[in-house]
């Protein structure tokens, strides 16, 4: 006698679990074991290849090595032109003109005013005089003393990159001239006691432990 009503719904459940459940069950397990054994095998296919790969480069040490050296030279290509445009910057400041920077920036890398003047366009003598006013307005009289004068510029920089407050590079900078906490006092308008806590924090932030460690810092940035 076939079902009715009520009886449909109970076959219906019937076979959903007990007949076609299984099935369905058994076919989404094999077809997740299907998909992890593609996975599987195309891992396995991806790892010699990685290999492989992986070992010219390894031998390609050289090519690294040449890579690295492009970095480090490119680093110091930008670290060049940080400074430079630093020195550019301290010498605008102390009221030097374009053309009196250009040919005292020059004139400390060794430039002679011949070289100078035909890059120019102007003569020897002119190059001359811009030189004369670079160095008269940095209170300087010689290329010596204008390139110790950016050097002392560039110490500066590097102390406030340290942390170094103003007063502190200020205190710094003296002691590493050869100033005594007494000079140092009174070109500052400071009490000794005032320099003498100045120069422990300049110590403390950069490291070191004494006047002598503080001038070979700024000798060994030269």
């Amino acid at each position: 006698m076939a079902p009715v009503g009520f009886e449909w719904i109970v076959v219906i459940w019937y076979y959903a679990t007990v007949v076609i459940g299984p099935v369905i069950l058994f076919a989404l397990v094999v077809l997740i074991a299907v998909v992890a054994l593609r996975i599987n095998g195309r891992l396995k296919r991806m790892m010699p290849a990685q290999t492989d790969a992986g070992a010219p480069l390894g031998d390609a040490s050289g090519a690294a090595g040449g890579s690295d050296d492009d970095g480090s030279a490119e680093r110091r290509r930008l670290q060049d032109g940080l400074e430079h445009a630093r020195r550019e910057l301290d010498l605008a400041d102390a009221g030097l003109t374009r053309r009196e920077r250009t040919v005292l920036l020059a004139a400390c890398e060794g430039r002679t005013f011949a070289s100078l003047a035909e890059e120019m366009g102007v003569s020897r003598s002119t190059v001359g005089t811009y030189c004369t006013r670079a160095y008269e307005k940095l209170g300087v009289d010689s290329r010596e003393a204008a390139l110790a004068w950016l050097e002392r510029r560039s110490f500066a920089h590097a102390l406030s990159d340290a942390g170094l407050t103003d007063g502190e590079v200020e205190v710094a900078l003296m002691v590493a001239d050869g100033a005594s906490t007494a000079d140092v006092a009174e070109s500052l308008v400071l009490s000794e006691a005032a320099v003498n806590s100045r120069l422990q924090q300049v110590y403390s932030k950069l490291g070191v432990h004494s006047r002598a460690e503080l001038a070979a810092m700024r000798g060994a940035g030269r």
